[in-house]
């Protein structure tokens, strides 16, 4: 089902684009995409918390992907 913000034409060519790219190509997409989005993640904790050190944003980008896990080791 397409995605509202793209066209069923636009959505077609995407599919095709992704099943001729290949298992190691949509590997390395999947992989570019995660990063981009941790990335856009860090970038809106630093706009929340512009007094974050990068240790702080760190910090916080984990606690937002996997939750607070209790004890500090």
């Amino acid at each position: 089902m397409p995605e509202l913000d793209t066209s069923p034409a636009a959505h077609a060519i995407q599919m095709r684009l992704y099943r001729d790219a290949g298992p190691q190509r949509r590997a390395e997409m999947a992989a570019e995409m995660s990063d981009l989005v941790r990335e856009i993640c860090r970038s809106g904790i630093r706009s929340r918390h512009p007094d974050f050190s990068e240790t702080e944003v760190t910090r916080e980008l984990l606690r937002i992907l996997y939750g607070r896990t209790g004890k500090r080791r």
